[in-house]
Parts: C-alpha cells; sequence; structure tokens
C-alpha cells in the first residue's frame, strides 16, 4: 500500500503456518528497532524475524498421485523419493519404444551383414549347375564344329552349338556375380538409412524413458517436509505443489535498517542472530539489500515512526541452527 507521499508501503510477510499471534510480535519487535538502536556506533542491534524460502515441489504431468513417502516434518535428502504419479502408460510406451529400437537394430545388421550363409550355399549350388551346363555346351560345340568342318553337320548346327556355349557362359558369369554381392554389405545409403532409423528408435526410447521418470519425483535438495498439499488417491495437476520443502539453508533473518545505516549492510557482511532458547548466537549472512526505500511497517505505529524511511536485508541462517519461521529475533549488526 502507499502513504501520503506515494511513497510504498509493505507490511511483514510471515511464513505459511506462522500464528497471527506471532506474526503482531514480530511486527511490534521490528517497530521497537525502528525507533531506536543500540547506542554503540560500532555495534547496532536490530530486531527481526526468520523467514523461510520453500520449495514447492509439484507434478510435472498431470496424473493420480499414488504414493507420497513424505509425510509433514519428515526430514529428506537430495535423491529421496517425495511422491509418485501413476505410470501404466509410460510403462507401455517404454516397452513399445524398446522394441522399435531392438527391430531398427537388428535391420541395421541385417543391411551390413549382407546375405546369410544358407542363401550364399544356394547361390554356390547355381553356380555348380551352370558351370556343369557350361562344360555340356563346350562338349557338344565341339563335336558340332568338328563335324561341321567334315561336311556332316549343317552350318545351322554349328551356330546353335555356338550359342548354347555363350549361354551357358554367361549363366556361369551371372551365378558368380550374384555370389559375390550376397556377400557384399548393403549399399552406402541403403546402410546410412538403417543407421538413422536406429538412432531415431534411441531417441524415441529416452524421450519415451523420460516421461517415466517423471512420474517418480524425487529431492533436490536436502531438507524438511514443511506441508503436504495433495494425498495419495487425489488427482495433481501438472504444475501443481504436492508439497513444500524447506531446505536446510533455506531459512532468512529478515530486518529493516535505515538510510544511515544502509551503508554497512552489503552481501557477504556477517551478522550475530540471537533468539530466546538458543544457548550462543547464530551466525548468519547477508544476501540481499533492497535497493528501494520503504515505510516502516506497519502502519499502526506512530506518526513520527511512519514518517521513516527503512531498507530490507535478508541474512541466510546456516543449517540446523535452531531457528523456526515466523520467530522474532534479535540481530547484531556491524
Amino acid at each position: 500500500m502507499r502513504g501520503r507521499n506515494g511513497l510504498r508501503m509493505k507490511l511483514p510477510q510471515f511464513s505459511v503456518g506462522t500464528s497471527r499471534l506471532a506474526g503482531l510480535i514480530a511486527c511490534a519487535l521490528v517497530a521497537q528497532f525502528v525507533t531506536g538502536c543500540s547506542g554503540s556506533d560500532k555495534e547496532r542491534t536490530h530486531t527481526g524475524y526468520v523467514e523461510a524460502e520453500w520449495v514447492y515441489v509439484a507434478a510435472p504431468r498431470s496424473g493420480w498421485v499414488v504414493s507420497r513417502p513424505a509425510e509433514e516434518g519428515r526430514k529428506v535428502k537430495a535423491g529421496d523419493l517425495l511422491f509418485t504419479l501413476d505410470d501404466q502408460s509410460q510403462q507401455a510406451a517404454t516397452a513399445e519404444a524398446g522394441s522399435r529400437v531392438e527391430q531398427a537394430q537388428a535391420q541395421a545388421r541385417d543391411i551390413a551383414t549382407g546375405a546369410r550363409e544358407p542363401e550364399i550355399k544356394a547361390l554356390e549350388a547355381q553356380l555348380a549347375q551352370a558351370r556343369a551346363a557350361l562344360n555340356l555346351a563346350s562338349v557338344q560345340r565341339d563335336r558340332i564344329v568338328a563335324l561341321a568342318a567334315k561336311g556332316f553337320a549343317s552350318r545351322q548346327q554349328r551356330d546353335e552349338a555356338n550359342a548354347a556355349w555363350r549361354t551357358a557362359q554367361a549363366q556361369v558369369k551371372a551365378a558368380e556375380e550374384q555370389i559375390a554381392v550376397a556377400r557384399q554389405a548393403g549399399r552406402p545409403a541403403a546402410r546410412d538409412a538403417a543407421q538413422a532409423a536406429a538412432a531415431a528408435a534411441r531417441a524415441g526410447n529416452a524421450s519415451a524413458q523420460y516421461e517415466l521418470d517423471q512420474r517418480a519425483i524425487r529431492a533436490s535438495t536436502d531438507g524438511e517436509v514443511s506441508e503436504t498439499f495433495l494425498n495419495p488417491g487425489e488427482y495433481a495437476n501438472a504444475g501443481s505443489a504436492v508439497l513444500a520443502l524447506l531446505p536446510d539453508d533455506g531459512l532468512r533473518v529478515h530486518l529493516f535498517v535505515t538510510q544511515e545505516e544502509l551503508p554497512a549492510y552489503r552481501p557477504g557482511v556477517k551478522l550475530q542472530v540471537k533468539a530466546d532458547g538458543l544457548a550462543n548466537p547464530v551466525p548468519a549472512e547477508v544476501v540481499f539489500v533492497a535497493s528501494e526505500a520503504e515505510f516502516t511497517p506497519p502502519v499502526i505505529y506512530s506518526r513520527d515512526s511512519r514518517k521513516k524511511l527503512v531498507f530490507l536485508v535478508k541474512a541466510r541462517i546456516p543449517a540446523k541452527a535452531g531457528l523456526r519461521p515466523g520467530l522474532p529475533v534479535d540481530v547484531t549488526g556491524p
């Protein structure tokens, strides 16, 4: 919302599940910071609150939630199974794609290796038959030519014998060439086409396997399951969150600093965070400094307080620090 002079006014945003009472307490503590800080110029203490940056794990594809091993409050590691969707259709598509790969690879091998040995033997038998016919045609040709030279055979008989001999020669040559062709692999273009078909089948199989993998959703980071939104048996639309995961490094401390203090806060600056119930301060590191000023939140405070402009600062809290979202804290800065 905006104030009288048009500047934007922000209210603190509290974590999902934080009670209204805890939010009001945090806001009141923020106001205390605004009205005054510690008197030391070297070290300032501000009141802030813990905010969480959740990871909302959604279903990448639509489907029925079959199982959800990740219950609220459970600690998970990267790679742990969070929930699964029904995958019968994807299982069938993967099986079909695998069969297509085997078929394409078999066709590529068949074209690359040439004819089978039984086919070669059949061609060799035809060659032997053609050679036998050539021997017979050669003997008959020699006899007819000799008889024709003595006048006992006509010229037509001699020409027919020569033609039969030449025909038998051609049949032998054809049989030899058939065997040579059968022993060779397919033509280069045919081999390239078969290899391309095999590659396409493998790509289709990879795509089907990817779709199958998308039915089992796993954690991408270490953290804790903060809230679940869908239970087994419910239908998840693509992109709809099934659960919220709080990463181990997902906590941030939000505090507000004045314009005079702003130069001391920049990314990388170390802070100390104290909270009730913690024996020792928790180290924090500034990761964000707002580029725009805002009115001191919220508007229920005094007129003098509302006139002050502050800048939001976010600091990262280390994992397992013992802090929870919505908790008010004291932040000691530079």
